[in-house]
This record gives C-alpha cells, structure tokens and sequence, in this order.
C-alpha cells in the first residue's frame, strides 16, 4: 500500500512537470525584483509567497492538463509513451481533477495574496496554454510562435503582484527577452524530435518543411534579436552596467552562433549543442538582470 502511494504521487510529480515549474519561477521572480526596483518599494513576504507558490500551481495545472489532452498522441512517441497518462499509472479523471485543482488553488491564492491583475494575467496565461496552443499543435506550426506567449507571461505575474504596470516598457521588454529564446530553443528540440512529432501528428515546423532550414532561421533571427534586447533591458549606465551587459552580449552571441551553426548543418549534433546553450543562456541572462536590477 505504502508502495502504491509513493509510485502515485511521483506519477502526480511527473504530470507537475517540476523542472519547467523551476524555470517559469525563476522568470517571476527576477520580474518581481525587478519591478520593485524600479518602482523603489518593498514587496512584502505574503506577496512574494503567494505569487510564487501560486504561479507553480498554475503552471503545473496547464503541464497537467496539457498531458490529459495529448495522453493519445503521447502513446505514440517513444519521449512520452512512459508518462503517467499513456502507461495507464494515473487514470483520465483523476489527471483532470488534479489539473483544475490545480489551476483555481493557484489562481486564487495570487488573487488574495497578490492582486487582481497578476491573478488576470495568470488566467490568460493558462488559457492560452491550456485551449489555445495545446490544440493548435495538431494543425498549424504556428503553435510553436503562439505558445511562446504563455511561455513568457510568468513574467507579467511576477510584475505585476510586485505592483508594477502591465503597459510597462521594461516588463515588455522582459517578457520579449523569454518570448524570443524560446524560438532556438524549440527549434532546436523539434527537429531532435521531428520524426516521433510527425509519427504523433503534431504539425511542427520541421514536418511542413523537412529540410530544417526554415527551422534555422527560426533560431537564428530571434537569436540575433536577443543580442540587442539584452542592451535595451540592462541599460548600462556605469562602468559596473557595462561590464553586466557585455556579459550578456557575450552570452547572448553565442547562442546566436550555435543557431548559425544549426542553420548552416542541421544534424543532431548542432540541435543538440543549441539545446545545451539555450539552456544555460536564460538563467545566466536572468542573473544578470537581477544583479543590474537588484545590486547596482
């Protein structure tokens, strides 16, 4: 009995997706310090607490119900055949149950610790994923372009329950800087991936066009893009400014020569190289905003 109900809540885990959880987190949390830096106020424990356990719930809600509507397609594919779901270790109901609890806890919890708006934004942001994109996977391959806006809202979140404007330049800017890298980083996970997403019948951009060029400039425009996005969000105004921005200069182009490189020889190795650095490029670039923002 103790068995089973370990093996059911690490089921349950698994459908939170934790790591992504992690990821989304990070992008509140730099946005929260950065709004309560530019507005020069506090932001109480409360907020802090309810905006960040909050948009978790959130965003394990949307993972959640995101595997319920594709648990079919995912039996298909060797990457997600094992997921609680498909193996049949967690039933429909009880992956939809979670799911919505999931989603009104969370969105009730920024509501009443945060404010409205974060908890506005929340919606939005889990709708999108949630009834727009997950759909639109199965027939066009601009899910991928539509699903980076819920991907970069959590940043709103965490803006506005720190009490900044949702109409801000620098939010905005924020947000573009997690809207763009998704395109390198997607791109490159589709085409690791593009024979099992066709399998499935997901309509990613490199099934439309198999040879993956269009796939690279997909990388390599929004990668391109971000290089100077970077400035424009740090803003250097000293000498320590400088040194921060160059860094992220200096980051950001080297993602943009790993997209060159996917672009110029689309194989497994390039894909896989481009993957590894978007990896490590949005914490680091993250980091450096909340040392521009938080330290200087």
């Amino acid at each position: 009995m103790v068995a089973w109900q370990r093996s059911t809540w690490r089921d349950y885990l698994v459908l939170a997706k934790p790591r992504i959880t992690v990821m989304i987190l990070l992008t509140v949390a730099v946005a929260m310090v950065f709004a309560s830096r530019l507005l020069n106020a506090s932001v109480g424990p409360m907020v802090w607490l309810s905006a960040m356990i909050g948009t978790s719930m959130v965003a394990a809600s949307a993972s959640v119900l995101n595997q319920w509507y594709e648990r079919d397609r995912d039996s298909l594919m060797p990457r997600t055949r094992n997921r609680p779901l498909p193996s049949g270790r967690l039933t429909m109901s009880e992956a939809k149950v979670f799911g919505w609890l999931l989603f009104l806890v969370g969105a009730l919890l920024i509501y009443l610790g945060s404010n409205a708006t974060a908890a506005a934004v929340a919606l939005v942001t889990w709708f999108i994923y949630c009834w727009v994109y997950t759909p639109m996977k199965v027939w066009s391959w601009w899910n991928t372009a539509v699903g980076t806006l819920p991907g970069a809202l959590p940043v709103m979140i965490g803006w506005t329950a720190a009490g900044g404007s949702i109409s801000s330049w620098e939010a905005w800017g924020l947000t573009s800087i997690v809207i763009l890298w998704q395109f390198p980083h997607f791109m490159a996970i589709a085409w690791l991936y593009k024979d099992q997403y066709t399998q499935a019948g997901f309509r990613m951009l490199t099934r439309e066009e198999p040879s993956g060029v269009a796939a690279g400039w997909h990388a390599v425009i929004p990668a391109a893009l971000l290089c100077l996005l970077c400035y424009f969000v740090l803003k250097p105004d000293s000498f320590a400014g400088w040194i921060v921005t160059s860094i992220a200069f200096a980051i950001a182009s080297y993602q943009l020569l790993a997209s060159i490189k996917f672009l110029m020889q689309r194989d497994p190795v390039t894909a896989r190289k481009l993957l590894r650095t978007s990896l490590v490029f949005l914490p680091a670039i993250f980091l450096l905003v909340v040392v521009r923002w938080g330290l200087l």
